[in-house]
């Protein structure tokens, strides 16, 4: 029992608290590794949760054991094996083991936690519950000390609010902003690739849009690229109001949340449907009349599923045939689509905005849209998967397509089937983290900047589609045209981060892209 006398000293009957610290620390843990990309209240629950669940199983095993010290050393045990399981396995991975020796090794470690702990002498479990309660507390303290600062820092940021733009009500057309993430340019696909995108791109302008054939992206991370998009301007304001050895991507997601294309729009009296993605800033928005998007877990809490030894529990019981990060990726993506295919009856005028993360991967689509199992896809090249799923991809774009433009001429939308970046070179697949994209060749720089961006602009307020046009002159160009805006075209520039945590640290590399023209 937890119960002890009021003479008998602490150090002798520690109180044991250190299933609680296990239960927290792979949580705070991956908070603080992502910081820059989460708020509190995507901890709060998941905390409360698993620390809630841990403190019911000290109770119950306090209660079965009738000695809540050992119960507690078996509760620690299985908070670790279950929390900490793809941690290990990630510091493992260099030594090449199976998945079935790293599973053999938790359940040993199991097997020896339960053997310690019911025929441990009363003085030993004394002494592995004081020594369980300084470690664990110590690594919670490590990751507190991690996060605390960055709080503090992100309660005194000052926001900024979206700009205010002029124009009239416009002509009542129903616009389309679909962004395709890692869509590379004609170029990019073929240097990346080998892929010839020309057969879709010609089907697109036989149905009227127009192609912007040397397009850029201005930024090289989704976050950047669409919160300049949206905000109708570059960053460097922002910029230069940052560290630029911040991690913090808070301000740019401020950006996303409150942006002024959807401001303007809904000024104006466009319903603004967003079709949320698995991806936390582009899941919903504040600003939407009606956010759509597949109920479910956080992309916080997913991951520490996906870190946890359910996954492989699942699969090795047979519930699961696939990792839950490709099941989710395919799912949200079935829904994506198939919520675009119904709006697409719907009456207007609508601001519809979707951020689809196709053809990225995990590549979990067939050509034929069926999905593609997690053996299957061990044996397909990245470009093989790659094009199967871009293949999917096209085959809806051109359905949605056909139904867009079935309307009256005088009904159809306004669409802009756009990237915000392209795919990632191999070199930078070599090193994530610290890839210097100073040293990236022109090649490298036009596979990632090159990116896929075609227009459907009816009527006559329709202008010319700049061949160069990058995705931040993307609604100045619309605004201007349809509702009188008078928003100058700001000049086509590309910008490099310095790494994959240094969003603010910005390098211009316009003037290193390559010449337009055909791939080689």
């Amino acid at each position: 029992m937890m119960r002890r006398s009021l003479g008998t000293p602490w150090r002798e009957r520690p109180l044991p608290v250190h299933p609680l610290f296990v239960a927290a620390y792979p949580v705070l843990f991956l908070y603080g590794q992502n910081l820059g990309e989460l708020t509190p209240w995507d901890l709060v629950w998941p905390l409360v949760a698993i620390v809630g669940a841990a403190l019911v199983a000290l109770v119950i095993g306090a209660y079965v054991m009738r000695d809540g010290r050992r119960a507690a050393l078996v509760v620690s045990a299985l908070a670790a094996a279950l929390l900490l399981y793809g941690h290990v396995a990630e510091i493992l991975r260099p030594l090449g083991l199976r998945g079935a020796v790293l599973q053999g090794g938790w359940v040993v470690f199991l097997v020896v936690a339960v053997a310690v702990a019911l025929r441990a002498g009363t003085s030993r479990v004394a002494t592995l519950t004081r020594a369980a309660n300084i470690v664990a507390a110590v690594l919670v303290g490590f990751a507190v000390v991690s996060i605390v600062p960055a709080e503090l820092a992100r309660a005194n940021r000052s926001t900024t609010a979206a700009a205010t733009i002029e124009g009239s009500s416009g002509s009542g057309r129903d616009i389309w902003y679909l962004v395709f993430d890692r869509y590379g340019s004609a170029r990019s696909l073929e240097l990346m690739y080998g892929i010839d995108d020309q057969p879709f791109l010609d089907r697109l302008q036989a149905r009227g849009f127009q192609v912007a054939t040397d397009s850029h992206a201005n930024y090289v991370k989704t976050s950047l690229s669409l919160a300049a998009t949206l905000n109708l301007d570059y960053l460097g304001d922002l910029a230069a109001s940052q560290d630029p050895a911040s991690d913090d991507h808070g301000p740019v997601f401020e950006r996303l949340a409150d942006h002024a294309v959807g401001r303007f729009l809904r000024e104006r009296g466009y319903e603004y449907v967003h079709v949320g993605s698995d991806y936390g800033p582009t899941e919903t928005s504040p600003l939407a009349t009606r956010n759509l998007w597949p109920r479910g877990p956080s992309q916080f809490v997913a991951s520490l599923y996906d870190l946890s030894a359910l996954p492989p529990i699942a699969r090795r019981i047979g519930i699961s045939h696939a990792t839950p990060a490709r099941e989710r990726h395919y799912a949200v993506g079935r829904f994506q689509l198939d919520t675009l295919d119904d709006l697409a009856g719907e009456p207007g005028p609508k601001f519809v905005f979707a951020h689809l993360l196709l053809p990225h991967p995990p590549y979990t689509f067939a050509s034929d849209g069926s999905f593609v199992t997690d053996e299957t896809d061990a044996g397909l090249t990245n470009q093989e998967g790659y094009a199967q799923q871009l293949a999917y991809l096209q085959t809806r774009i051109d359905s949605l397509v056909d139904r867009l433009l079935a309307r009256p001429e005088a009904e159809r939308p306004i669409v802009i089937l756009q990237a915000d970046e392209g795919p990632y070179p191999l070199d930078y697949a070599r090193n994530t983290i610290g890839y210097d994209w100073a040293t990236a060749s022109p090649e490298d720089l036009e596979i990632k900047f090159g990116i896929f961006n075609a227009m459907y602009l009816p009527g006559p307020e329709a202008q010319d589609l700049p061949a160069s046009l990058s995705s931040v002159n993307t609604f100045r160009l619309l605004f201007d045209a349809y509702f009188g805006a008078e928003l100058p075209l700001l000049p086509d520039r590309s910008y490099t981060s310095a790494g994959k945590f240094r969003p603010y640290d910005l390098t211009e590399i316009t003037d290193r892209l390559p010449s337009p023209g055909p791939a080689p």
